[in-house]
């Protein structure tokens, strides 16, 4: 159902169905290690990936490192200001450059021999020079230099040297989140959690509401699940998820509010006592409600559509980024390989607030319920929220990504059984189908 600001725009517009076939997915390429060593050969080198955030190097001689499997990704500001993306191996005996995290260093040192290089990745010093018969020549030893670019605030990273430019990799995708001005985001919560699947699995739930019945039956209360709108954009897809209407399993014969979605309502703010009407026009009633909050607020909801301001504008960047688009919080969850067990992934997710026009600080939990999100007490370093990390089951991480860890880790251990042979993918999960279809131009190349 279009929205009063909704009618005839294009954001909205259906994409055209691609052909994506209905043959099983199969259930190895989840389990197999070999199949994880011809991803980190053929996938991963071969897409631009999301490596961290711009914020993170604002200033000559910052830097973070970026892992993905097996490689170690070291990003930069050099002193021209030009973000650069160097392997994070000493050219000497291989040694980590940095480790991870994030810092700041007017230099590039190896702390095993002390080799150093300057933040354009050239060779800076060796000590004992004369002792090497072979010489130390600077164009050898430069640091191996990635395709390096940035969107929305991140900045990508790319290991093959002739991979189109991010742009044209991102197709429709920048286009549709202009709106929400990603690049004055700012970053509230960051964390990582070693989940008992493959990375693939995750990127498969992130993919569909279809589970939602099974796993998530408290959020069927405040969001449709059903009447979803599935768009796919060449490697990359999206769906529509309308939010503030119940599942249509969860709407009674008089349409009332549930009383989930009442606490959902009162705690974003929402006059609930106040409101006369049903759930039929509910969605309607918070896009004004929003709209005219934000004049309090200062957060600029003029670009964005009524949808927008109602609804999960959820985007798959192919192979492993998802974005969950709020009107006044985005998650992002990137989905990165184990380096060596095809069984455990990392589960990375940052969540952003959009700030006032001109301010910088917002509230950590501003636009959430904790009931679902899970934001917890963390520290910050120089402003910025401390990078967590912790294995599934030794914190949680909200009902909602606890749901979907606890399920993941049973689908894992069901891939290994001889009884299964495949993913079975309805219509309703083609974002699946399509993602893999993807996944095997590349795999199979």
């Amino acid at each position: 159902m279009f929205l009063r600001n909704d009618i005839g725009h294009k954001l909205l517009d259906k994409a055209p169905e691609p052909e994506l076939g209905s043959n099983l997915i199969p259930a190895n390429r989840y389990i197999d290690p070999k199949i994880l060593s011809m991803e980190f050969e053929r996938l991963w080198p071969k897409t631009w990936l999301l490596a961290g955030l711009v914020s993170d190097v604002k200033s000559p001689g910052d830097y973070f490192v970026f892992e993905n499997g097996k490689e170690s990704i070291l990003v930069v500001r050099a002193k021209d200001e030009k973000i650069r993306a160097f392997f994070n191996v000493c050219q000497h005996r291989g040694n980590r450059l940095k480790s991870s995290g994030c810092g700041t260093n007017n230099i590039i040192e190896c702390p095993f021999h002390r080799w150093q290089w300057n933040l354009d990745g050239s060779l800076r010093q060796v000590p004992e020079a004369h002792d090497f018969p072979q010489g130390t020549p600077a164009e050898t030893l430069h640091l191996p230099e990635l395709r390096c670019e940035t969107w929305g605030g991140f900045v990508w990273v790319a290991m093959d040297p002739s991979i189109e430019p991010l742009m044209e990799y991102l197709g429709e995708i920048p286009e549709h989140l202009e709106p929400y001005d990603l690049g004055s985001l700012v970053l509230v919560f960051d964390e990582t959690v070693e989940w008992e699947c493959n990375w693939k699995t995750s990127v498969d739930i992130f993919s569909e509401t279809y589970h939602v019945r099974g796993v998530h039956p408290e959020s069927e209360n405040i969001a449709d699940d059903i009447n979803v709108q599935v768009d796919i954009y060449g490697r990359h897809s999206r769906f529509i998820s309308p939010m503030y209407v119940p599942s249509p399993r969860k709407i009674g014969p008089d349409k009332a509010i549930n009383d989930v979605m009442r606490a959902y309502l009162e705690s974003e703010g929402f006059p609930v006592a106040d409101y006369k009407g049903d759930v039929s026009g509910l969605r309607q009633a918070v896009a004004d409600f929003k709209r005219e909050k934000s004049k309090a607020t200062g957060i600029d909801f003029s670009k964005l559509l009524d949808a927008q301001l109602t609804a999960d504008f959820h985007y798959n960047i192919f192979p492993n980024v998802t974005f969950n688009m709020f009107a006044e919080q985005i998650w992002l969850f990137r989905h990165r390989p184990h380096p060596t067990d095809p069984n455990k992934m990392f589960f990375d997710r940052m969540i952003f607030n959009r700030s006032a026009t001109g301010k910088k600080t917002v509230d950590a939990n501003a636009g959430a319920v904790d009931l679902f999100v899970g934001l917890g007490e963390t520290g910050t370093v120089d402003g910025r929220p401390e990078h967590i990390f912790y294995k599934w089951g030794e914190r949680s991480s909200g009902l909602l990504l606890d749901q979907d860890a606890s399920c993941l880790s049973t689908v894992q251990k069901g891939m290994h059984s001889k009884g299964f042979r495949g993913l079975w993918i309805s219509f309703h999960e083609r974002r699946i189908r399509n993602f893999h279809m993807w996944w095997e131009k590349y795999v199979n190349s």
